[in-house]
């Protein structure tokens, strides 16, 4: 495998790799903390929605207008109950909703970001082998 790697075509494709990983990882951090400068509102669970395996919560939160919002929110972090108390995060863009979360789904972005930095390591891996040098070969 070593050899392999160590043909144009490996070396190609382990830098590929890498390349694939730092922007997944850069993506993944700035959507993360674009997500954490949201604005945030205490919110009340109406109801638990469940679709197969995924579940999602609809959810009345207050926006600083003092008007009401209702959203179906994926619930990736604990189960929730109806008239539970939760955190939502909001964006709002000339005054309307955008987009809106839980404020503790963070979860999706640690295995996200496990996932993306297991596949960084091994890229950085892949391209230690592919450009090392071959031994016998004199610099």
């Amino acid at each position: 495998m070593a050899n392999s790697m160590r043909s144009r075509r490996g070396r190609v494709l382990a830098g590929l790799a890498l390349a694939a990983a730092v922007v997944g990882l850069v993506v993944l951090l700035r959507s993360a903390a674009e997500q954490r400068s949201w604005a945030t509102s205490e919110g009340t669970v109406q109801e638990r929605l469940k679709s197969g395996k995924s579940a999602s919560v609809r959810v009345e939160y207050a926006l600083p207008d003092g008007s009401r919002q209702t959203a179906v929110l994926s619930e990736n972090g604990p189960k929730r109950e109806s008239g539970e108390r939760v955190t939502v995060r909001y964006d709002l863009v000339d005054g309307r909703v955008v987009d809106a979360a839980l404020a503790d789904n963070d979860q999706v972005f640690r295995v996200l970001g496990g996932v993306l930095g297991v596949v960084l390591l091994g890229g950085i891996g892949l391209n230690v082998l592919a450009w090392a040098p071959r031994r016998g070969s004199a610099a």
